[in-house]
């Protein structure tokens, strides 16, 4: 979703990603304002789900201060299970999306905490 974005918008908006119990997955963009505002209400509006909801992903669009570039970063978590991390380095060049190799990494839930 984060790379259609970017090859359409040449940028993409914080928003995450829920599944429910069923199986079911939801887009949350519960932000506006700054991105940095808009990723906050994003985290808010999915621990308020927290009940209902399996597993999230928040997705937000980071500058990587190593190389100067942009990431795709992805919060992922789930109910019963440990929080990770994962880093897409990516550019945009004429529409599209060049990716670099993904990066994962331990996190701290911040779900379920």
């Amino acid at each position: 979703m984060a790379e259609q974005r970017l090859s359409e918008r040449g940028e993409f908006y914080p928003f995450a990603l829920v599944v429910d119990r069923s199986g079911a997955t939801e887009v949350v963009a519960a932000g506006t304002g700054s991105a940095q505002h808009a990723q906050e209400l994003n985290a808010r509006a999915v621990v308020a789900m927290r009940a209902d909801i399996r597993a999230a992903a928040l997705v937000v669009d980071v500058r990587l201060p190593e190389t100067g570039g942009d990431g795709i970063e992805v919060h992922l978590e789930h109910a019963e299970g440990t929080a990770l991390g994962v880093l897409e380095p990516y550019r945009v060049e004429h529409g599209e999306v060049i990716a670099g190799g993904l990066e994962a990494f331990s996190a701290q839930r911040r779900i379920w905490q």
